[in-house]
């Protein structure tokens, strides 16, 4: 498998108009839907040269907004619907390792339209803002200026491409219009580029849904992972990606959070050099007491990044070794991040323990717990002894979890403080392991309808288009910042939610 071409001068990237032909101008959607998404027909943006040590991923274009007040534009042409329900959408082609501020306004009369809040994005997240329809015909003429108003440096945000089809979501454009059934629309991008995200734990909800859904049938799924996987695997250097600062990883990794993806790659590719590489990878991360960890600090992540996807390998290679080299993760972390009332996201190796009953670290500390157990059920390995306590701490888990699902059926941001607000990805993440515990009989079936309820909750927090909205941004702002009750669009929230519609469609 051959990974894309990359961008080789990213100095080229830079200003100048790029027009689109009007097929691309407003893409047509099913039957009965009434939105649409308006694509830029071009864009005008300053010389801005794109910092050497990143690269741009897949090779898809990118164009600046630069910090030095300097304003991009983006043109329209006229769109054919018309609705009083619009978005102005951007997609982040790199990391912003800071908050920032980009003012959108009518190039032609300097009219603000919104406020872009973007805090510490990621690659291929979305950021949008609501814009009044009255704009239109000024928006059509003169087009909409982007100034960044705070932030140190320049952001890059992707371009329209005439080329690509499979990922409108994530070029720039207008959303317009409503939709009744935007869970139609969700699976649509699901199953399509619009999914696409960083390899990691990001990416890896997405792929994990992905091969989840192509193990009962679904042949779509099935080729959108292939798609997917096949932009990082390489048989010369094994791996290709960008880490979480959009810097080149050819044929190496980043951190324990990188091997969420290999459970799949290991059950669609069992031979493909790069899982022996993330064996090895991880073998220099263990310390002499066993634990896998990055450095000092041991988190909920390895439960869902580590131990899972091990447990996996372990269970096609039939290596025993391996499956208790995946249970003691679990272990290590019971002991380390949980008691009788709280589950921590993280502690370092001398007992510092921090973010009590984050609801995203929930999620990691559950569903790693549960389909590690899921997978070595039909093998040999489910005998261990390590299987009994790990069961046991799964249902402790569960029930203190349960106590602080709100009448919605959504859990908040850290769950037992209702004033961090509610976090769709903590929501989606945690009615999965529940269902998961269900089947595997850990659980009682009447708490199936905990689950149901979430589902069914999470299906108003989706755009019109099929993203889902209300999830708590990726940690990098901190405790703060996660309490806060800002929330994004990302596409492990969307990762999360298909894994739980796929558990409750069984």
């Amino acid at each position: 498998m051959e990974r894309r071409n990359f961008i080789q001068q990213f100095g080229l990237i830079t200003g100048g108009s790029l027009l689109f032909p009007d097929y691309l101008n407003a893409i047509p959607v099913g039957k009965g839907e009434s939105w649409v998404r308006h694509i830029s027909s071009g864009i005008e943006s300053p010389d801005v040269i794109f910092p050497k040590e990143k690269r741009i991923p897949l090779g898809w274009k990118a164009f600046p907004v630069s910090s030095d007040g300097n304003s991009s534009i983006l043109h329209f042409s006229k769109p054919e619907l018309k609705s009083q329900h619009i978005w102005l959408r951007l997609t982040a082609a790199i990391d912003f390792r800071e908050e920032i501020t980009i003012s959108a306004f009518l190039s032609g009369t300097g009219i603000e339209i919104g406020q872009f809040d973007i805090r510490f994005a990621h690659p291929f997240q979305p950021f949008q803002i609501a814009v009044n329809p009255e704009f239109i015909d000024d928006i059509v003429l003169h087009g909409i200026g982007l100034r960044m108003t705070k932030g140190k440096k320049d952001v890059w945000f992707f371009k329209p491409d005439a080329i690509l089809t499979d990922n409108l979501g994530l070029q720039p454009h207008l959303l317009i219009g409503k939709n009744k059934h935007p869970e139609i629309a969700f699976r649509e991008n699901l199953l399509s580029m619009n999914s696409f995200a960083p390899f990691g734990w990001i990416g890896g909800c997405v792929i994990d849904a992905l091969w989840e859904m192509s193990k009962e049938g679904n042949e779509q799924a099935l080729l959108n992972l292939k798609k997917q996987l096949g932009l990082f695997l390489n048989e010369e250097k094994g791996i290709i990606f960008e880490n979480p600062m959009t810097e080149p990883k050819n044929g190496s990794f980043n951190s324990i959070e990188d091997f969420l993806p290999f459970a799949a790659i290991a059950g669609l590719y069992p031979k493909h050099p790069s899982v022996q590489m993330a064996i090895d990878f991880l073998k220099t991360k263990e310390n002499s007491d066993g634990i896998i960890a990055g450095g000092n600090d041991i988190t909920t992540e390895g439960c869902y990044t580590v131990a899972y996807p091990l447990a996996t390998i372990a269970v096609i290679r039939n290596n025993r070794d391996l499956a208790q080299t995946a249970l003691k993760q679990l272990l290590f972390r019971i002991d380390y991040l949980s008691n009788d009332t709280t589950i921590f996201q993280r502690s370092s190796l001398n007992g510092s323990q921090t973010f009590a009953n984050w609801g995203r670290g929930v999620a990691w500390y559950l569903l790693g717990m549960v389909k590690t157990l899921h997978v070595l059920k039909e093998s040999p390995f489910y005998e261990l002894n390590e299987i009994q306590k790990v069961q046991i701490k799964f249902q402790d888990a569960i029930k203190l979890v349960s106590q602080w699902q709100n009448p919605d059926g959504l859990w908040c941001s850290f769950i037992d403080r209702p004033e961090t607000g509610i976090d769709t990805s903590s929501s989606a993440g945690i009615a999965t392991a529940i269902t998961w515990g269900i089947q595997l009989g850990l659980i009682d079936k009447s708490k199936m309808k905990m689950a149901r309820k979430t589902s069914k909750s999470l299906t108003n927090y989706l755009t019109p288009d099929g993203f889902l909205t209300h999830i708590s941004q990726i940690n990098r702002g901190g405790e703060q910042l996660q309490a806060s009750g800002y929330r994004v669009i990302s596409q492990f929230g969307m990762g999360l939610f298909a894994q739980l519609q796929c558990q409750l469609s069984q």
